[in-house]
């Protein structure tokens, strides 16, 4: 499964899961896509990251 799909098969068991997601690649060459709204991730995050980097995407994603 990549990360899209992840993404799906979660927020079929969970719709309001709250999702970060990681990846290596250009943000903007992961989010061009037609995904519909409850198929986007709260955050995303580029790697290389720092633990800081990281604590803040969780406070994003979970909204504090």
């Amino acid at each position: 499964m990549n990360g899209w799909e992840t993404i799906t098969a979660l927020r079929k068991i969970s719709p309001d899961v709250k999702i970060v997601l990681v990846s290596g690649y250009d943000k903007a060459q992961i989010m061009a896509g037609a995904y519909k709204y409850n198929e986007m991730p709260q955050v995303f995050l580029t790697k290389p990251y720092s633990m800081t980097d990281l604590k803040n995407a969780l406070v994003d994603a979970l909204g504090h």
